[in-house]
């Protein structure tokens, strides 16, 4: 009986494959052995076959196409699972970014400068101002009001949780004074009542930065589609994005209308604490599958907690300046009465829990699932400190840990940066950070993620960062290196942990039957040091079979 060979309309050859499977990876000999594999074959978006060069002479790809990427090593293509690459490319346009500045008259410089670009009446929008020039001051607009030459803006702080906006931004908000938001949003004032700029959590936020005017429709589409293909340029196929903002439906339709996103996105809607229920709820529902070729909505996403460096986590303790006590989704009974809710429908769900009692909270919520109801991934994000006890939750209520190790490097060796300020320098609090490791031996589902735009977005430092902890570039001490995973563990990380964080745990692997989502590296991940990864060239990016990204000869 005769064989019926494979048939391709893509084969993709490579120097090695890393397919996902620890062992199979592990057993698999050297670059060049007639044996290795070394090429993937795909039909119809799906991986019908792995082998070696030898295999692929076999394989019948008449009418397709065959991609040489030399001795690169083919790994399943990399996942964001937490990012907001939509409203980042809006917000970060032009914008004035401030990562970096060393003083608050650096700052200021850089407003004066932006400033002087700019019409009397123009906004000034800047991004990523470090908390760490404030420890032990009082965060304000005083610094900056002169800077901004009466202009209207704002400066989100590194967090994303915060912004300090001009005395004219505050006018033309109408602030004058403190609100009651019914939860820890919070308008910052001085002992006679006044404004001091400074506005905690989206419900004030929002007041002022929503508005700025909108990127004009066709421009936004153009930075959507520029922003998605760098993306996929540094080897991801597929972002989660934990959020969802007017328009970012008709921006990916008029995406698709003229071509193919370079990444999959998949869009969990923001449910915030002071959103209607009722109305929300039927909103969520109604959303749940609407979708084109490469995007869906999927899930929903909460903030049941702010951020520690603005003092708007939710704790166990109060930080060192007595906050941390409240959640920013109040009351909390009505947060597990939405998890129960959305369960019971099959909805997914992402919740932002950044201090210890907000993930504990969660769990807890899991926890109460009717048994029925358990069929659902309910993720947590960020999850920055835990203690020892809530460590083997994770895997025991099959709750997977989306984490940022990215972000740990806001850690400064001294301790006086502010997240180790207000958990208290030395503190088992503070050296509970990040504990991506911890989790990852412990058996929970580690799914790896930058944030961007608080933070930078490429996949090679992203890995590189939970192999070695370092800020790739940056010169400065690993953080925390007893929480570095291995590069087999952060491999997974990456890839198919991210797609079994959203049910769908056959994918995120190169082998027969999982989507044809790849990436091809110079340089092996799982053997090349990792600082020298994070620089590797990126030479194909394969999704659902078609080509996303490919480098120059």
């Amino acid at each position: 009986m005769t064989t019926e060979p494979i048939r391709a309309d893509l084969v993709v050859l490579g120097g090695r494959v890393r397919t996902g499977d620890a062992a199979a990876d592990a057993a698999a000999t050297g670059f060049g052995a007639a044996n290795a594999p070394a090429a993937v074959a795909v039909r119809d978006g799906i991986i019908v076959a792995v082998g070696s060069r030898a295999d692929a002479a076999g394989w019948d790809a008449a009418g397709g196409d065959t991609i040489d990427v030399g001795e690169a090593t083919i790994t399943a293509g990399f996942v964001d699972a937490h990012v907001h690459p939509l409203s980042g490319a809006e917000s970060r346009h032009e914008a004035l970014m401030l990562h970096g500045c060393t003083s608050v008259a650096e700052v200021a410089e850089r407003i004066a400068d932006f400033a002087a670009t700019r019409g009397v009446d123009e906004w000034i929008r800047g991004f990523g101002l470090s908390f760490d020039l404030f420890v032990g001051e009082e965060l304000t607009n005083a610094p900056f009001a002169d800077a901004f030459g009466g202009r209207p803006g704002y400066l989100l702080l590194f967090d994303g949780h915060s912004v300090i906006a001009s005395p004219r931004a505050l006018e033309l908000a109408g602030i004058d004074g403190p609100r009651d938001f019914g939860n820890n949003s919070s308008i910052e004032v001085y002992d006679d009542g006044t404004p001091t700029g400074y506005l905690i959590e989206s419900d004030a936020e929002l007041l002022v930065t929503d508005l700025y005017p909108r990127m004009p429709f066709a421009e936004r589409v153009a930075a959507v589609r520029a922003k998605l293909a760098e993306f996929a340029a540094t080897g991801y196929t597929s972002l989660h994005q934990m959020n969802m903002e007017e328009g970012d439906i008709e921006v990916l339709r008029a995406i698709e209308e003229t071509g193919e996103l370079a990444t999959r996105v998949r869009i969990s809607p923001l449910w915030r604490a002071s959103d209607p229920w009722e109305e929300t709820l039927e909103r969520i529902v109604r959303l749940q599958g609407t979708g084109g070729r490469r995007w869906q909505v999927e899930g929903v996403k909460f903030m049941l907690d702010g951020s520690i460096d603005n003092g708007s986590a939710w704790l166990f303790e109060a930080d060192t300046r007595g906050g941390g006590l409240e959640p920013y989704w109040s009351p909390t009974e009505l947060f597990t009465r939405t998890i129960h809710t959305l369960a019971a429908r099959g909805i997914q769900t992402a919740t932002h829990a950044i201090g210890d009692r907000a993930v504990e909270f969660v769990l807890d919520a899991v926890a109460s699932l009717p048994v029925d109801a358990r069929g659902v991934t309910h993720r947590i994000e960020h999850v920055e400190t835990i203690p020892d006890h809530l460590v083997p939750r994770f895997a025991e209520l099959g709750v997977p840990a989306s984490m940022q190790p990215i972000h740990a490097f806001c850690q400064r060796p001294d301790g006086l940066d502010m997240w180790t300020t207000l958990l208290g320098a030395g503190s088992e609090r503070a050296d509970n950070a990040w504990r991506v490791a911890d989790l990852d031996a412990a058996g929970a589902i580690v799914a790896l993620g930058s944030d961007w735009p608080v933070e930078e977005f490429d996949a090679r430092h992203v890995f590189a960062a939970a192999v070695n902890r370092k800020r790739h570039g940056a010169g400065t001490p690993a953080v925390d290196e007893h929480q570095a995973l291995a590069p087999e563990r952060a491999l997974a990380a990456i890839t198919h942990h991210c797609w079994a964080a959203i049910d769908r745990p056959a994918d995120g692997f190169v082998r027969v039957g999982a989507v044809a989502d790849l990436a091809a590296f110079d340089l092996d991940p799982l053997t090349a040091d990792a600082a020298e990864f994070a620089e590797a060239s990126v030479r194909l990016t394969v999704l659902g079979g078609e080509v996303a990204h490919r480098a120059a000869p």
